[in-house]
């Protein structure tokens, strides 16, 4: 995409921490096969102290007035997405320019929120007033948490999300230097920040004395009464950062007070100085614990005895092991490289709601724009892909002009199912199970992939609980070939677990956090136990900085495709209603379900792949539309006018009795949320069943052609 930035500073960072944050996300950026154009203003301090005047990522031109942006309308006009940031000199002006003249997608930049929101409450619009922010499609901001519900709220954001700032690991790396200093600090000076700073460093080192300080950073006021063992150093350029963390024992991430108020609001310096493996200590704000676990990775102090004490008796081993850990989470979730896939899926979201606002899901998705718009240079590995949801996800990824290898040992997964997609040359099956060595080619580390969705498991309780041995493995050994294979490649695996991690709850709905009532003993523990077990092996692989994953936890799915044997209670009801056969019921049909279409299904997993926001949690993906089986039933006989008789059987143990997914933090986190009704989604799933069965039979079905009759998925794949 083409990509048009209108931001503080690029060329210099003298003063400002804009322009590490706008390198190293543009740069990442740049590396996904975007152009981008950086428009700068022209003014006298920045001129006076450039270190980066010829970026090689992006294009850097300068203007001296707002009205001089007009050189660059037609780029503006025609970019994907335009973006302003705060502290943007006549920002106010400068946005009403770029909203009056883009034609893609607008966002506004927030690296200062707390700053930015406290400023508009004095009615103090210095490079931003509120009737602009209903007019940007994404307000991204350095700051998460209920800070972006207030800016829905308040200021009529359309979407306001996290776009937290981040590193370049390449450009923080670990260096073994000799220790200079036993606590430093890196930040401009600041009236808000220099409280903090007295309190945990220059009055530790007034204790201290026989320790050493370091203060780096410019604009300091004359007046300070520094102590003789801090150093001062007025600026340390972004290419010696590393070096200047790697001399210190500790170094010291002091938070604006406005942001400590909002909480979600890290520092750039808190993610460079953990990239280098130096243990930071740092000042205490709500969230902060959410990026980085407290003594394990982070040290907090509030008071000058904190700091002595933490400097005083933290063995070296016990800090290194903190650092260490620190780089580790860094790596894993909040690199630069993080950043840009987040930005471009935010951008890709916008796009879509701005084109879709008017339109239904189910007629929708046949023209949804591609989550990744740059998916044609993608190579895609799903395992289970000839199953009910794996040959969706394949069909939706062709579509979206990704380059598809398909796995499939073909126990659960049908051949009919792929079979349009065995003639794409973007399509590549291999049949194996994934619990066996992979094929050569995927082995030996020549393929390459990008993402992998991994749902490879039969997912029946008829089907896995005929061979429970090889259900276990499936999810113990099988995943972890997979996270093997993605560690070697470099993909981001998606591992879809189950709602039946929850077993048979004693909450309801059930939320992420909610830990199940499990039985590891009974019938179903060889599905249930082994897809828990999967979830562990994939944090663990994230926590130890071996493996970008997501893992979805999937609610009743259904939809075509879904085979007619396969025990789940929609395929069951349609294939015996249109079959005229005694309808089974098991128990007394009281228990309760909630029913996802497959469409809304795989629109959730593939943006729970691209999504930065989901990181190190399982997301529930599911309708939360809760009815009873009984309930199910009549409106199958009242769809098909099947006249077949209800039999109760006895109800199967270890059946859970009610299931419903909490999806608010899929709400949140993804901005998904199910868009087919039940009704249209029986219809369509019923009409293919028929249409199966005529097949089979060797009679004529025809087409139907009614509006929203067939789902879209299939639409696209017939």
């Amino acid at each position: 995409m083409k990509l048009v930035v209108l931001g503080l500073s690029l060329s210099s960072s003298w003063g400002n921490g804009h322009a590490t944050t706008y390198r190293s996300l543009l740069k990442a950026f740049a590396a996904r096969g975007h152009d981008i154009l950086f428009l700068e203003r022209d003014v006298p301090w920045y001129r006076a102290h450039r270190d980066l005047a010829r970026p090689d990522f992006c294009s850097l031109a300068f203007y001296r007035t707002p009205e001089e942006l007009a050189r660059w309308s037609d780029e503006i006009a025609s970019a994907d997405a335009v973006m302003v940031g705060s502290y943007v000199p006549d920002g106010v002006e400068v946005g009403r320019f770029v909203q009056r003249t883009a034609r893609g997608v607008t966002a506004f930049y927030d690296i200062d929120t707390p700053v930015t929101l406290a400023k508009l409450e004095r009615d103090d619009h210095e490079y931003l007033a509120p009737d602009l922010i209903p007019g940007f499609d994404l307000y991204l901001s350095f700051t998460g948490g209920p800070t972006l519900k207030r800016i829905e709220r308040d200021y009529g954001s359309p979407a306001a999300r996290a776009l937290y700032c981040c590193v370049d690991p390449a450009a923080y790396p670990p260096l073994q230097v000799p220790k200079k200093w036993d606590l430093s600090y890196l930040g401009t000076y600041s009236d808000d920040r220099q409280p903090t700073l007295e309190r945990l460093l220059i009055e530790p080192a007034r204790r201290l004395p026989h320790l050493r300080f370091a203060v780096a950073g410019p604009q300091y006021p004359e007046g300070i009464d520094w102590p003789a063992n801090v150093e001062r150093i007025d600026h340390v350029a972004p290419a010696d950062h590393a070096a200047f963390y790697a001399a210190s024992r500790f170094t010291l991430n002091v938070t604006r007070a406005d942001m400590i108020a909002a909480g979600w609001s890290p520092s750039v310096r808190l993610f460079e100085a953990a990239a280098c493996a130096v243990p930071v200590i740092s000042d205490r704000w709500d969230g902060l614990d959410s990026l980085l676990l407290p003594d394990r990775e982070i040290l907090l102090a509030d008071t000058t005895e904190d700091v002595t004490a933490r400097l005083a008796r933290t063995p070296d081993g016990e800090a290194g092991s903190i650092g260490r850990a620190a780089r580790a989470r860094i790596l894993a979730s909040h690199t630069s490289a993080h950043r840009a896939r987040s930005l471009e899926t935010l951008i890709d979201e916008a796009g879509v709601a701005r084109a879709s606002d008017d339109k239904t899901i189910i007629n929708r998705t046949p023209e949804r724009e591609p989550i990744m718009k740059n998916d044609r240079s993608r190579t895609i590995l799903v395992t289970g892909g000839a199953g009910f949801i794996g040959s969706h996800i394949c069909d939706a990824l062709i579509a979206e002009g990704a380059t598809v290898v398909c796995l499939d040992n073909f126990m659960t997964g049908r051949r009919e199912n792929i079979a349009h997609l065995e003639r794409e040359e973007r399509f590549e099956l291999f049949e194996c199970d994934v619990i066996d060595r992979l094929p050569y080619r995927l082995e030996n580390g020549r393929a390459r992939f990008d993402q992998i969705y991994h749902l490879a498991c039969a997912a029946s309780p008829p089907h896995y609980q005929a061979d429970p041995e090889h259900t276990m493995l499936t999810n113990v050994l099988g995943t972890r070939n997979m996270l093997q294979l993605a560690e070697r490649t470099g993909a981001r695996l998606l591992l879809t677990s189950t709602s039946e991690v929850y077993g048979d709850p004693e909450v309801h709905p059930q939320p992420e956090t909610y830990r199940g009532w499990v039985s590891c003993t009974g019938p179903r523990a060889c599905y249930d136990e082994g897809k828990r077990a999967a979830e562990t092996l994939a944090f663990d692989y994230l926590r130890s900085g071996r493996g970008d994953v997501r893992v979805a936890r999937i609610f009743n799915t259904y939809g075509p495709r879904m085979r007619p044997d396969d025990g789940r209670v929609v395929s069951n009801v349609i294939c015996q209603a249109l079959a005229g056969d005694d309808i089974t019921v098991y128990g007394d049909g009281t228990q309760t379900r909630s029913f996802c279409f497959v469409s809304d299904m795989v629109d959730g997993l593939m943006r729970l792949m691209v999504s930065d926001r989901a990181v190190g949690v399982p997301v529930n993906l599911g309708n939360p539309n809760e009815l009873t089986v009984i309930d199910l039933v009549r409106r199958v006989l009242a769809l098909t006018g099947s006249d077949s008789r209800i039999v109760h059987r006895p109800l199967p143990e270890d059946d859970p009795r009610r299931r419903q997914p909490d999806i608010a933090r899929a709400a949140r986190l993804l901005g998904w949320r199910p868009r087919v009704s039940l009704q249209e989604g029986l219809g369509v799933t019923t009409a293919w069943f028929a249409k199966e069965e005529a097949l089979r039979l060797g009679r004529h079905q025809p087409e139907d052609r009614s509006e929203g009759g067939r789902a879209p998925l299939v639409e696209a794949a017939e």
